[in-house]
């Protein structure tokens, strides 16, 4: 498994901790995607930075403690849970349990322990994610990706080409698609609706938006420009954005 380029959010409210555990990780080749101190703050990171980890402290500052702030991240983003707490006790424990963590470390803990608690999470969420290919003879294939998707209106489902749209954008629990005919919402979120179109045709350019590369007619300052429309690029994505594009 390559660790530089894997990204890791800490979240812990006891700065001091925060940093050697930031300095550490950095030192053996993670890249570190941010410190947050507070559910909110976590769930900004987890939204804006995507990493593919979270190091988690149960006892957080705030309305809500380490494990609601996991289980709302794994269940919004499926990004993986390693749990840090200075509290060994069976009710912290299960109490853990209840947000699906991917790994459990006790403070005071080592450095490699941790990374090694974290190639596991990795490597488990690899592991879950892969698609299964075990099929019965007499099963159809099911991809994922096709030309046109169906959006659930009610008790109707509604046609989207895919190479029709334009731009998505996030709108609380929906996601608004946008073609130069129509305006549809889908009930998820747009991380989920990412998965569903061509890896390689669009590309998530800000929290809230997704893009069709295709479609870009210009790139200005710090936005996008589609059918005479100005979509902001977040500075998380722009470096992904550029990587994406044939620049002369």
């Amino acid at each position: 498994m390559v660790i530089g380029n894997k990204k890791v959010l800490i979240v812990e409210d006891e700065f001091s901790i925060a940093l050697d555990i930031k300095t550490s990780l950095k030192k053996i080749g993670y890249n570190i995607v941010g410190i947050a101190s507070n559910y909110k703050e976590a769930m900004r990171y987890a939204e804006e930075e995507m990493p593919d980890a979270v190091i988690m402290d149960i006892n957080i500052s705030g309305e809500k403690n380490g494990v609601e702030a996991a289980k709302d991240i794994y269940d919004k983003y499926k990004i993986p849970i390693v749990f840090l707490t200075a509290y060994g006790d069976d009710n912290t424990f299960k109490e853990a349990l209840k947000s699906r963590p991917f790994g459990f470390l006790l403070k005071p803990f080592n450095i490699k322990e941790l990374s090694f608690s974290i190639q596991i999470a990795l490597q488990q969420r690899v592991e879950n994610e892969a698609p299964k290919s075990t099929m019965s003879n007499n099963t159809v294939p099911n991809n994922k990706i096709s030309e046109t998707l169906f959006i659930k209106d009610k008790s109707q489902l509604i046609s989207v080409k895919i190479k029709d749209i334009l731009w998505v954008e996030a709108m609380d629990n929906y996601t608004q698609i946008i073609t130069k005919d129509k305006k549809i919402l889908a009930n998820m979120f747009l991380k989920e609706f990412y998965e569903k179109v061509p890896q390689d045709k669009f590309l998530r350019i800000h929290r809230s938006y997704m893009v069709a590369l295709d479609k870009i007619d210009k790139i200005e300052n710090r936005f996008v420009f589609i059918e005479a429309h100005r979509i902001p690029i977040s500075k998380a994505y722009k470096s992904q954005l550029l990587e994406r594009l044939d620049i002369l």
